[in-house]
């Protein structure tokens, strides 16, 4: 192998385990917590972005399955810290509501975990912050990209 294809294969493991580094971060924080990582990442949609979301819509933003999302999901309206509202005009699409119950215990999990992230993130300068997010979002595309030229099927 010549040194650029070295080089490259360094910075790829380098990119691969500081991606797996950060996961294991929120890992962490999360069995401390006791929720598992799926219904950590659907709080955490309910709580910190804005709208109104859908058990589609969190398949969506977060790689779940319809599965994983329905199960989280029922168990928090058993719990009733959600309710489901039919989406007018739509077969079966209900739209998730946090209860004001379902909205505290979700912020106890999700707002030191954020307070965290931000302090981090204010600790890094803006143009530092602006490249890695610019750097990771082409990254990820271009990677979607290539997987999808491959043809890389499941096994």
């Amino acid at each position: 192998m010549d040194n650029a294809t070295n080089a490259t294969k360094e910075q790829m493991e380098t990119i691969n385990q500081q991606i797996k580094d950060l996961a294991g971060i929120y890992k962490n924080a999360v069995s401390d917590i006791g929720i598992s990582e799926n219904e950590f990442w659907i709080w955490y949609a309910l709580i910190n972005i804005d709208g109104v979301f859908s058990q589609q819509d969190i398949c969506g933003i977060w790689s779940f399955s319809k599965q994983t999302v329905n199960t989280i999901i029922s168990h928090m309206v058993k719990e009733k810290y959600a309710t489901l509202e039919v989406v007018p005009g739509t077969r079966n699409r209900k739209n998730i509501r946090l209860t004001a119950e379902g909205r505290r215990y979700g912020e106890s999990i999700i707002l030191p975990i954020t307070g965290a992230e931000q302090r981090a993130l204010d600790r890094i300068p803006m143009d530092e912050r602006a490249a890695c997010a610019a750097v990771l979002s082409k990254y990820i595309n271009l990677l979607r990209e290539e997987i999808h030229r491959a043809e890389i099927r499941n096994i």
